[in-house]
Parts: C-alpha cells; structure tokens; sequence
C-alpha cells in the first residue's frame, strides 16, 4: 500500500468517527434555485432505489449509470454508517457519543437534530415516504434531494437531468452545489461539541473525500479534477474562514481558534496559487486577511478575527461564481502543480493543515494531469507524492523539511 492509500485510509477513518456534527447552513449558497425547487417535497428513502431493476443491480453497466450504485453507497461508502456511529460505544477512535450527548445536554445523540442534521437524513416526519429509514445514515436523499417527483420519471426513456431538478432533484452535478452540500458538514462542526469530546474534522477536499467515498459517478472532461479541485478549495476556505469567525465570536477558548486558524491557513496555502492563475486581482486581499487572521488569533483578538474572518469569506463568496465559471486547461493545470509544490518551503512551515492540503492538491491534480491525452505518470514524481504523504501519517511527527523535500522531488518530476 502507498503512502496515498494509507492516508486515504485516514480520511475515510476520520468520516466515520466523526460523531456529531453540527449541520449549520453555509454561507448564503450561491445556485439557491437549485435548493428552492425542492420545497415541501418527500424524502423517499435509500429503500426506494434499491430494486435490482433501479439502483440495486448486481451486474453493473459498463458505462454510467451503472445502476449498482445503491450497492456501492451501502457496501463502500462511510456516509452509509452515518447513523450507526451514534450508537457505537466502540469507535476505534475511542469517543463515546454517549458521552458527548451527556455533556452537550442533548439526551440521546441517536435522537438529537444536533447530531442526525448530519449523520442522518433529519427530515420532518411529515416529509418522510413509507420506506424512509432514519437509521440509513446519509442516503441517497441526503445529497439528490427529495426524490417524490423525480423518482418514478427519472427512470423514463427521454428523461432528462435537468427535468429532475426542476422538480426537486438536488443538482450535484454542479460544482458549487455539490461544494455546497458536502461543507454544510464537513467544515461546520459546533465548538461546544469539539469542547465536549468530538473529534475535530480533518480540513475538507472535494477532489480528494470524492475519490474516498468511492464515487458511484464520472464527471467528464479531461480538465474536470481541476476544476472540482479548484471550486472545492475556494468554498472550503470560505467556511473554514465561517467557522474561525462563529468560533471567536462565540468565546471559544484559544486552543479551538488555533485548530480552525489551522484549516484556515491549509486551505488559504493552496487556495494562493489558484487566486494567482483564475484572480491575480484577489490575491492581495486573501494575503492580507490570512496575515491578520494569524496575527489577531495569536494575540487572541476575537474583535479583530472576526472582522479579518468576515473579510475573507465575502471575498470567496465572489471568487466562487468566478472558479466555478471557468474552463481549466493544460497550462492553468500544469501552473497549479509547479506553483503549489514550488512553495513547499512556505507551506510546510505554515503546519501541518497547510501540508495536508497541498499534499492532496498535488495527488489530484497531479492525477488530472498525467491522465490527460499524450501525458503519463512519472515514477519519480508518484514517488514523491508518496513520501509527501508518508510525511503526514502521524501528526505529532510532522516534519516540515521533509515535506519541504518531498516537494521539491515532485517538481523535479513534474513533466
């Protein structure tokens, strides 16, 4: 196993100790139409795409669609555990959701909105069809949307995509939608409940959390995984930054703001590069608010933070129309990969968040890249990703030159 899919390992580890989160709203989504249309629709439940003539296939297509995708999500997928880790008392990681509950004063995590918002599909009851099940954990209805009106249709000969969410199909095919949907978890966990024993969620990367899932879809182009990459990070900075600021301005203690500093400052060290090839324009203001960020949270001005936070998360807001908007390429690929890896020296000493983030922008746009017409991998270069990788395997060692050197043996490779 390479050092990627070890760390791949800790990813999906990470989802499913996770165990209560607080499912906030993110930031004003940017496609609310999209979300609208789905109204006072019902919830059908994983149960109702399940049929061997549906989504339960045992012998898949060859191309997408392969209608196995119910049997993926319930075999593979950690979002189908969702619901069962709030009342596991034996989480390999060691947390005790029970106890969580206890000090969050909540009753029982199993039956919380605190916890099922996001371990679950916490829906009204009077929204939930006959085969709904609470205990599915995160199901199809989670991240598609109310399937009542689309569920029969979808399936007819001339059906198309775009039909489907107009009547309440949520549209994950769009990026900052999918983007949208996956951060409204990921990176708005409560300090109270970090305060009361949850684990703290590792920074957030669509690219990379997609490939960990497994994805039961395509996404088609050949500069596609920038673009997922891309859109992904800008969102994610954009909460990380929603998150710093909610957690000065509620008082938390300054341990918690170092920890959401830290995500801030892993995804502000890739998100950088990618200002300097789609928003030369921004990149002084996102420089300036990630410099005051630091500054404010060392000296534990909460005023000072939040203000900086505010700043850099309008600023994502509008950058995120712009990425979202955009077609990637060879070129804008390729600046990416030399750009990130060329500050290895900076990230590495900026932490350990910083290294995580880099580490898997560099896989998947290093992935993109060698995969496209007339490219292919080079050894020396997935050695280096390896040893990147090999460097974040334990937190408490973390080595910043090593990371440092890892990158520059990926720049040297980069072709």
């Amino acid at each position: 196993m390479s050092h990627r899919a070890a760390w791949g390992a800790v990813v999906g580890a990470v989802v499913v100790a996770a165990v209560i989160v607080a499912g906030l709203v993110p930031t004003a989504p940017l496609a609310p139409d999209a979300v609208h249309a789905q109204g006072n629709l019902k919830y059908t439940g994983a149960a109702s795409c399940g049929a061997s003539n549906c989504h339960g296939s045992t012998k898949p297509k060859a191309d997408y669609p392969k209608l196995n995708e119910n049997i993926i999500w319930f075999q593979k997928d950690k979002h189908a555990k969702g619901y069962a880790t709030l009342i596991n008392e034996k989480l390999k990681s060691g947390v005790s959701p029970s106890k969580i509950a206890a000090k969050m004063k909540i009753g029982k995590a199993e039956e919380s909105s605190k916890c099922l918002v996001c371990h679950a599909v916490d829906v009204p009851k009077e929204l939930r069809g006959p085969k709904f099940d609470i205990t599915e954990g995160v199901h199809c209805d989670g991240c598609h949307g109310p399937a009542e009106k689309w569920l029969e249709p979808h399936a007819e000969k001339g059906w198309t995509h775009e039909q489907s969410v107009k009547v309440g199909m949520y549209d994950t095919k769009n990026f900052l939608l999918r983007a949208e949907k996956c951060v409204s978890c990921h990176l708005q966990i409560d300090h109270e409940m970090v305060a009361a024993g949850h684990p703290d969620l590792l920074a957030f990367e669509l690219d990379t959390f997609s490939l960990q899932m497994p994805p039961h879809w395509r996404d088609k182009g050949t500069w596609v995984g920038t673009k997922a990459w891309a859109t992904g990070q800008v969102i994610s900075l954009r909460e990380a930054a929603k998150q710093l600021g909610d957690r000065a301005a509620g008082n938390a203690s300054p341990h918690l703001l170092k920890d959401a500093l830290g995500k801030v400052q892993g995804h502000g060290a890739v998100v950088r590069p990618l200002m300097g090839v789609v928003a030369p324009d921004a990149l002084k203001s996102v420089e300036a608010d990630l410099a005051t960020l630091a500054d404010a949270v060392a000296k534990n001005d909460k005023a000072k933070t939040t203000a900086a936070a505010k700043s850099l998360q309008a600023t994502m807001q509008t950058q995120a129309l712009r990425v979202a908007g955009r077609e990637f390429d060879e070129a804008g690929t390729r600046k990416l990969l030399a750009d990130i890896a060329g500050a290895g020296d900076a990230i590495g000493a900026t932490g350990l968040r910083a290294a995580e983030q880099a580490a898997m922008a560099l896989d998947r746009l290093y992935s993109t890249y060698s995969k496209a017409p007339g490219k292919k991998a080079d050894p020396g270069a997935n050695k280096a990703l390896d040893a990147m990788f090999g460097t974040l395997e334990d937190p408490k060692k973390f080595d910043a030159k090593a990371f440092a050197a890892s990158a520059k043996a990926f720049t040297a490779g980069l072709k």
